[in-house]
């Protein structure tokens, strides 16, 4: 029963999106797209343009996080950290595994080695 429920849950996860796109192309009538009367890009940037964009920026050419999502963030930095402890654990458990089974091996080593004495 438990591998039905993982394998119709599989096949959910996998089909879902594409029923979701297909209702949300029905409801959208209008597709044109806005026209804006100036195409000039502006970047939002503290220095001149020519300084900062390019392979190597000089430096001071960003600007400080508004938001906590912005470049720079405080939720990048918590993101960062969260990947890291998750490394971590991942790291831990595989050290723990691979020493069980090693003293496990070993264990039964040992009792074959006795028994055949």
């Amino acid at each position: 029963m438990p591998r039905f429920a993982s394998l119709t849950c599989a096949v959910l996860l996998t089909v879902a999106p594409f029923g979701a796109n297909a209702v949300q192309a029905a409801d959208s009538v209008d597709t044109t797209i806005p026209t804006s009367p100036d195409s000039t890009f502006v970047y939002d940037l503290d220095k001149e343009p020519s300084d900062c964009i390019g392979f190597l920026p000089k430096p001071g050419c960003g600007k400080k996080p508004q938001q906590a999502g912005d470049r720079g963030g405080s939720l990048q930095y918590l993101t960062f950290i969260v990947m890291i402890v998750g490394v971590g654990v991942i790291g831990t458990v595989l050290v723990r595994n691979v020493i069980k089974r090693d003293r496990a091996i070993a264990a039964k080593m040992a009792e074959d080695e006795n028994a055949s004495d």
